[in-house]
């Protein structure tokens, strides 16, 4: 049954795309008429094929900007940046999605300004910024209840079940996408419903009710020639995943090898970086360690540039850790290398965003400031006029009110250093723990390069620290990361510099101290730590590698690699240890 109306909705669609075609072969190219028909093609193709969304939509951009059609103009930046994230274009995406969020506001159109919140949303989700993906998740539902479109609600019920599953609350998770599926199969909309159940079945997978898992994936697979591809290739991968959870090694193969080898099994990018993920880790299992290390290097390549930072990087992490497990340590630091220079790249688009409002903000007081100006020369210059009599009381008055005027800058001027200053602060420290960050780091590290003194570099790891976060929640993981970097800021001296760096990884720089003295330090770190007293709800140890080099030669990169290697052995020696690099 529900193949037959799927086959009868392609045909729909197909048939409604002919008779669009149609009507735009009839038209000038820059038809103000041709606007609509343009954007509902691109919405026609968007999950399809995406390329052809982003040439429709491109096509109508340029007419409703020189309109000024605001509600079309938010359309055609939406399309174009959700065929952008489709096609592995995230810089782009994030821009298109601004400006469609921006345009959609002056409408005040109730469904549009749910489906661009909700794009922007699954901007955030695909860079792992969950705060911000969830804020606009939530500004898309209170529109969408206010939309005609039943639709919208249900789309954005899906994107919260993909968020909560990020975040393993699974439960919540299987009720928004039950939510979502229920208000699709009301609208027919039985494609959309598929891929709903494709994001349930990842909620029984995740966890561990691997029997409705795999019943869900099949029955996904099973009407494969009545939904999108990429709900056929994330329903694809999935599978495989629960058939290696349930030491099914060989279909587990077999189905990675169909995402990473057929064209629309691998048509997600996201869901063709999990295969070459998952297949390289089964490979590593089963001691095939050429064929996962080769694994490993072509999804990097593969995936490069065209899904979500975090994929690519597990990529590398995996490669450079069974490198050195076999004990390619020249490869491992290739890779180590290859990782640092990737991760640099990676600009904070959030920060940026902020930085840019920001700069709006202090624009438009500038303005104000001198339209004030203005008007108080044109008082002036019409009570000059019209009372001449009172010539020097005017003048006495304008004279204050410049006065007041000019306060009044200088405070706004004021104003805007502080608030530069709080800006560089906010961009240097870590919001959870308080402590520096990455960019912080560097900062120190390059004043230290003024003076030639040895110095080391430490890299402190919490052992075990998913494990924590999936037994005791995330609340308890941040409220570790903040305990441990308060201990290690009463452990550290004055000129000492800490920093968190990501996750579960801190870094500690030490001026003027050798090896020995470092390791000490090092040491003192690991035993206050392991201490019971330390964390007695969820006790925790912490592995450290260190390296040493002198400020006017060492970089960051290198001393990051050398205390990494020597990070990896501790935990290798069974974690909880402090080792140096050699």
């Amino acid at each position: 049954m529900f193949l037959l109306i799927a086959s009868w909705q392609a045909m729909a669609d197909d048939a409604r795309i002919e008779s669009l075609k149609t009507q735009l072969a009839s038209m000038s190219n820059d038809d103000v008429a041709s606007v609509p028909v343009l954007l509902e093609l691109a919405d026609l193709y968007l999950y399809q094929e995406p390329a052809l969304a982003e040439e429709y939509a491109s096509k109508a951009l340029p007419i409703s900007m020189q309109s000024e059609d605001d509600y079309n103009r938010a359309r055609a930046f939406r399309l174009l940046g959700m065929a952008s994230m489709y096609l592995g274009k995230t810089n782009e995406a994030f821009t298109y999605l601004s400006q469609a969020l921006s345009a959609a506001q002056n409408t005040e159109d109730a469904h549009l300004l749910s489906i661009c919140n909700r794009s922007v949303g699954v901007y955030y989700e695909l860079v792992v910024d969950y705060d911000n993906a969830v804020r606009y998740y939530i500004e898309a539902i209170k529109h969408g209840r206010l939309s005609d479109e039943i639709s919208d609600l249900a789309l954005v019920y899906n994107n919260l079940g993909n968020v909560l599953n990020s975040q393993a609350d699974y439960s919540e998770a299987i009720e928004y996408f039950k939510k979502s599926a229920a208000i699709h199969r009301r609208t027919k909309n039985y494609a959309m419903e598929m891929n709903v159940t494709n994001g349930l079945g990842v909620s029984y997978l995740k966890s561990q009710q691997y029997d409705q898992a795999l019943a869900l994936f099949k029955s996904v697979l099973d009407n494969d020639e009545g939904i999108y591809d990429f709900t056929y290739s994330e329903a694809s991968v999935n599978l495989a995943h629960v058939y290696q959870a349930l030491n099914m090694t060989d279909e587990a193969i077999s189905m990675y090898r169909h995402v990473i080898e057929d064209p629309r099994g691998g048509a997600y990018p996201q869901a063709l970086a999990s295969a070459f993920l998952g297949l390289a880790k089964l490979y590593t299992t089963l001691e095939r360690f050429d064929e996962a290390l080769a694994l490993y290097r072509t999804g990097i390549v593969e995936v490069k540039n065209k899904t979500s930072v975090e994929s690519e990087i597990a990529l590398y992490e995996s490669l450079a850790m069974l490198e050195l497990k076999l004990g390619r340590y020249e490869d491992a630091a290739n890779t180590q290398a290859e990782y640092i220079a990737r991760r640099n790249t990676i600009q904070p688009v959030t920060q940026a965003g902020i930085i840019k409002k920001l700069e709006s903000q202090l624009k438009t007081e500038r303005e104000l400031i001198q339209l004030q100006e203005d008007l108080l020369q044109r008082e002036r210059e019409a009570q000059h006029s019209w009372f001449f009599i009172f010539t020097s009381v005017v003048i006495s008055l304008l004279c204050l009110v410049l006065f007041l005027a000019l306060r009044l800058r200088q405070q706004k001027l004021l104003r805007l250093e502080q608030t530069n200053q709080s800006l560089l602060v906010a961009s240097e420290t870590d919001p959870l723990t308080g402590v520096g960050n990455r960019r912080f780091l560097d900062r120190r590290l390059s004043t230290m390069r003024t003076t030639s003194m040895e110095m080391a570099f430490l890299l402190l790891d919490i052992d075990h620290f998913k494990q924590l976060n999936d037994t005791h929640g995330h609340d308890v993981g941040d409220d570790v990361l903040v305990r441990l970097a308060e201990r290690l800021n009463t452990l550290c001296r004055k000129e000492d510099v800490l920093a968190r760096i990501g996750g579960e990884e801190f870094v500690i720089l030490l001026p003027n101290v050798d090896e020995q003295a470092s390791l000490a330090f090092a040491e003192r770190i690991r035993e206050s730590v392991a201490d019971k007293a330390f964390y007695a709800k969820a006790p925790i140890t912490v592995s450290i590698g260190v390296a040493v080099g002198n400020t006017k030669s060492a970089c960051f990169d290198d001393l990051y690699k050398q205390a990494d290697i020597a990070l990896y052995q501790a935990k290798s020696d069974g974690r909880n240890h402090v080792r140096a690099f050699s």
